[in-house]
């Protein structure tokens, strides 16, 4: 059985009379759902804007979820953030005493901020607000390294909330204790700004990075699985970037994922890689393995990162875009 719900990301394009003609074209290619990203950029000089196309997405029948990309340097997208720019006190700090350039879950202007991200979001016409892949500073994504050994956060609101919890101060090594901590800090964080999405009269979506690594958000996806405030329960995937057999990789995660959201009863959703892809003879059966994957199971929506193979974005294109994004199409059309 076909999922109900096809879509994609789109991004990239603040023209409404160009993404008209975009969204007019994912209809005619049989999606029936997109996600826009709303950036720090985009909220600051695009917000108005930004309505225009969500409505005109509406206006064609496609469901609309919109994620805060990019914000704070802890949800995933190829963003830059002002945010950790203008508030380095709000930078979350190794336990070597360095700060790194993300934003702390835990820092009060970190939250504030996001409330007035969220308020925004839902007022320009979101149907459902997409958490994409909240983590942890992870230094890798931006070829970077740390001190050997080192974790983070332990920046002075950690370590005051730390103090409040346990009464006693956070040590400079992480104990399992301070790992508790770290996991029931991003939940604390994500149940606040769901709650808020709820009140305010739109859905909550969540994609958490595979593996459940606790550096990758939580080592125990049921918590937020279980959530009152989620609606869409959500993982991505993406074979390439692990270097894993598409069938395997998208088959396990998918199966994780409907088994938690059947058990929670909330709407399940698989992502399906279309960035990152190389000119390998075997590339395109792989995408379309992926989406057949998916397509014949149990979930509730697929999606693709993102439309047109993400051409428009050279540093993470795939070598031949418009290849992957029809192999995506046509398998979705079988």
């Amino acid at each position: 059985m076909s999922p109900a719900e096809h879509g994609t990301s789109y991004f990239g394009v603040r023209d409404p009379r160009h993404a008209e003609r975009d969204m007019d074209r994912f209809r005619e290619d049989g999606l029936n759902a997109v996600l826009h990203t709303f950036s720090e950029r985009d909220r600051l000089y695009y917000k108005e804007t930004m309505g225009e196309i969500i409505t005109a997405s509406k206006e064609r029948g496609l469901t609309t979820y919109v994620n805060p990309w990019g914000v704070g340097r802890v949800f995933g997208g190829e963003a830059l953030s002002e945010f950790i720019g203008r508030t380095p006190d709000a930078k979350q700090v190794l336990s070597t005493g360095e700060t790194v350039p993300a934003a702390c879950f835990n820092h009060p202007e970190f939250r504030t901020y996001m409330r007035g991200w969220v308020e925004d979001t839902v007022e320009i016409g979101a149907d459902v607000v997409f958490w994409d892949e909240p983590h942890w500073y992870m230094p890798e994504w931006y070829d970077e390294t740390t001190p050997e050994g080192s974790w983070n956060c332990r920046c002075a609101s950690c370590q005051e909330r730390y103090q409040d919890r346990y009464d006693e101060q956070m040590p400079a090594v992480e104990t399992e204790r301070v790992a508790t901590f770290r996991e029931d800090s991003l939940v604390e964080f994500l149940e606040e700004m769901m709650e808020l999405v709820h009140d305010l009269g739109a859905k909550n979506a969540l994609c958490l990075l595979p593996g459940a690594h606790p550096d990758h958000g939580l080592s125990d996806w049921e918590r937020l699985a279980a959530s009152e405030h989620l609606d869409v329960f959500a993982t991505d995937p993406y074979w390439a970037g692990y270097d894993e057999d598409p069938e395997t990789y998208v088959g396990e995660n998918t199966d994780l994922v409907v088994e938690l959201a059947d058990r929670f009863d909330v709407e399940s959703q698989i992502w399906i890689q279309g960035f990152h892809l190389d000119d390998d003879p075997t590339t395109i059966e792989e995408v379309r393995t992926a989406t057949r994957i998916v397509r014949e199971s149990d979930v509730d929506s697929v999606f693709m990162w993102g439309w047109d193979g993400c051409r428009v974005i050279s540093d993470i294109a795939c070598d031949d875009p418009e290849a992957v994004w029809q192999a995506y199409l046509d398998e979705l059309s079988v």
